[in-house]
This record gives C-alpha cells, structure tokens and sequence, in this order.
C-alpha cells in the first residue's frame, strides 16, 4: 500500500509559541534499539541503502525517548496487506531545528518511498501505533519534542484515507500526556490527552478525549483538571468491572515533591468526560495529596489502583506515630468507587531507604517510630492508650552492599535487596514475644511500589 503523510502545516515558531505542553498501547513489534545505521545492515541493508541514496549520508536519527518504541527505524506489516511498511525518523546534520520522518513500502521485493517529511519538533518524545476502529489498519501517532522543554510535545495523528490508502494528518494538538485508550468500552479506541491554555492570563489543564468520526477526528468530551501542575509522571488504566468505567490514573508533581493522581473516566449514562478530584470552586485537587512523590500502584494485585493519600501527624518524643521532632505521613492507599475514595491500606512510609510498613487499621494508635537518620534506622514499638512505648518491637535497617555481610548481620532478615543496598529487619524479644517473626515482617515490609 502506498502511503504519503501530509507535511507540516505550521511553522515551527508559532508551534513553539502556541504550543506549550506530550509524554507518553502499541500493537506491533519494536526493532531493535538503533545505535548507528551498520546495526541494520544484516537484516535491513537494502532498506538503509534506499534512504540513503534518498536523503544522502549526512543525517543523524531520532530515537524515541519513551514508550515501546526506542528505535529510530520502525519495519512492520501495519495494514495487513502481507506487504512490510517502514518509517525512519531523522533529522539532517545541516538542519537543528526540524526532525523529519521518510516513508517507505516494501513492494516487488524493493523498498519503495512513499514521502519525505517535517515534524513540528527537533527530536521525537514517542511513537504509537494502533487499530483504533478494528478496519485492520493501524493509525499512526508521532509525539514530536523540542530540546530543553521536558513536559510537553506536539501529537501528530495520522489515518489512512479509504480505498486509496494513502495516509494524511487528521489531528495535530499540544498536550502533556497522550494515550490511544479505549474509554467508553465499546471495543474501539480513542485518543486521550491532557492540554494547558492560557486564557486571559489564568492557566488551565483539560483532559480531552478525541474518536473517529468517519475520516476524521470528533472531540467526544472534555474536562478540567488541577491547573497547578509542574509535571505529569505517569498514567495508569483500570479495566472496567460490572458496576464500575474504564479509569484513567495520571500521577502529577505539584512542585518538586508534592504529588497529586488525577482520575479521569467516561460517565456512559451522561455521556461526558468526568474527573472527580477538581474541587469548583478552588480549582484544586487536593484530596489526593501526598507530600512525597510516589505513584499510584495496584498494591495488593487485584486489578484496582490505589492511590497513595498523606496526612501530616504532628507531635514531639514517643507519641504514636512521631519521630522525635519530625513530621511522618500516614499514607492511605484509596480506592475510588463509585462517588467516592475507600481506604484499603495503611501504610508508613520511609521515602528516603525505599520502603514501608503496612499497619492494619487497628495498630495506628499504638504503633510509634523512632527515627535515628544518619543510620539509617527506624525502630518500632508499640504504645498505650497514653501514647508512651511498652516496649520495641523490631527495627528496619537499611545497609548498604559495601557494608552488608550475612554472618556479621545474621540476626537480621533481609527484606529488600536492591544493588547498592539491603533493607533488613530485627525482631526484639519484645517482638517474638507479641508473635512477630520472619513471616511476619516479610508480610508487612515491603518496597515502595
């Protein structure tokens, strides 16, 4: 099949200026990671011979910095013809500004070329490609990145046009986050994305939600997010259930440490995009705060996301839940179901050694920490209704390999082994007595997923 993209509508500067924030469900297989065209010359030596003699030998590739695809060279059947498609993503050695992609069909036992191209970037954030109305045909998505801005991309969407199967640009926006998914359930997917506008000097985020319509691309719905974001970290999906939507979970900095998880979904019976978080009224979403960056995760591997929620707990010497003069957060992992969050675990978490302790719901007011920093310790005991100890119960220790020796910390058990580390647990007689032992500590210690 023949296929010719559509160049560059709009000048590089005024995307620059326009556009101000896309990082990264990908059906075909990766090559692998290009370092320097001979990597391919075995298998694709014909193919890199053709580009060569279309765009001469002074060039550079772009290789994707995220998602499935790191290579510069993508050779795939994506259209089901039995007849193999290659894209090449480059940038000319002449040219600093503009990272381009060549297209090629294997047809006759030649590699054919089907069109040389500008993208709306200097470099390529990620690729994605996918069947997103099941017609055995893959749309093709670019994310197109400029050098020196972290947090955001161009997204190029490219369709095949019927019976002449040519391909064209049907869509082309800003965002910060872009995923093919299929958000209302029917089998088909759509295009999710979240964009930032200025509108008259108030920023803004949106997440928005694009499907085919015909040979083109429909806004299906839209909706507002916390506008005070510095980055988005990670996205996460959740399949829908009986009784509950498809979830989209994308895990944002608000500043350097702060994190909040937004949560986005399709309301089937209003027909509208929904993000339950945004409180109205101060265009903030703080329920889901935590103090420490860390991500959403399904904790207990039963296919829902729980999402980390702290709280500060303030107090001085051994009051439950303090260290000396410090603060420590009490994390929540919370479910959303339904019109509302439900706590499914407790946990204490040590940020800066990797890990955390689970504490059923009954142990947090009597459970307190000790914190000896420059040794990287924490010690556990347990309290009474006062809030003084009754005594430890075991302590988490984090050494490091240079140091760790199985006979000299015998008495420890390891719990976390990591390669510059190893987080162990000694269990007082105080402890043994109350009935904690290695399987114990093995169940409630844990790393930070």
């Amino acid at each position: 099949m023949k296929r010719i993209f559509s160049a560059v509508s709009v000048l590089m500067a005024a995307a620059c200026f326009v556009f101000s924030s896309c990082s990264t469900d990908v059906l075909i297989r990766p090559v692998d990671s290009l370092l320097s065209p001979p990597l391919y010359y075995e298998e694709y030596e014909d193919l890199l011979e053709a580009f060569n003699k279309n765009v001469g030998g002074d060039f550079s590739f772009c290789h994707p910095q995220r998602g499935d695809y790191r290579s510069a060279i993508i050779v795939e059947d994506i259209d089901s013809d039995s007849q193999k498609e290659a894209f090449i993503f480059y940038k000319n050695s002449a040219d600093t500004t503009n990272a381009r992609m060549h297209c090629f069909d294997y047809t006759d036992g030649r590699w054919i070329p089907d069109g040389d191209f500008n993208g709306y970037g200097n470099g390529i954030d990620s690729i994605k490609l996918t069947d997103m109305d099941s017609d055995g045909v893959s749309e093709l998505m670019v994310l197109w990145s400029f050098s020196g801005v972290s947090s955001g991309s161009i997204m190029s969407l490219y369709r095949a046009q019927p019976i002449i199967g040519e391909y064209r640009e049907i869509s082309n926006e800003a965002c910060s986050v872009c995923e093919f998914v299929d958000v209302n359930g029917n089998g088909e997917k759509e295009v999710f994305f979240i964009t930032q506008s200025n509108v008259s000097g108030v920023s803004q985020r949106s997440a928005k939600v694009m499907k085919l319509s015909g040979d083109s691309v429909a806004l299906m719905g839209e909706a507002r997010l916390d506008p005070n974001i510095s980055s988005y970290t990670a996205v996460k999906t959740e399949k829908a259930a009986s009784d509950e939507p498809m979830k989209i979970y994308v895990d944002a900095l608000k500043g350097e440490q702060q994190m909040i998880t937004e949560l986005v979904y399709w309301d089937g019976e209003k027909s509208e995009l929904c993000a339950p978080f945004l409180d109205a009224e101060t265009m903030s979403n703080t329920v889901t705060l935590r103090y420490e960056p860390i991500g959403c995760s399904d904790m207990n591997n039963d296919g829902i996301i729980d999402i980390p929620v702290q709280s500060r707990i303030f107090g001085k010497g051994d009051n439950a839940l303090t260290i000396d003069t410090e603060n420590i957060y009490l994390t929540e992992w919370k479910n959303y179901r339904g019109a509302g969050l439900e706590t499914a675990a407790y946990t204490l978490i040590n940020y800066s050694d990797g890990y955390m302790v689970a504490l059923d719901e009954s142990e947090i007011n009597t459970t307190g920490i000790r914190n000896y920093r420059s040794q990287n310790c924490w010690v556990v005991y347990k309290t009474n209704a006062a809030g003084e100890s009754t005594g430890e119960i075991y302590s988490v220790l984090k050494i490091f390999s240079d140091r760790w020796d199985e006979a000299r910390f015998s008495a420890y058990i390891p719990i976390v082994e990591k390669e510059d580390s190893v987080v162990c647990v000694y269990v007082t007689q105080n402890g043994k007595d109350r009935g904690i032992d290695e399987d114990f500590v093995k169940s409630r210690i844990t790393k930070i997923p």
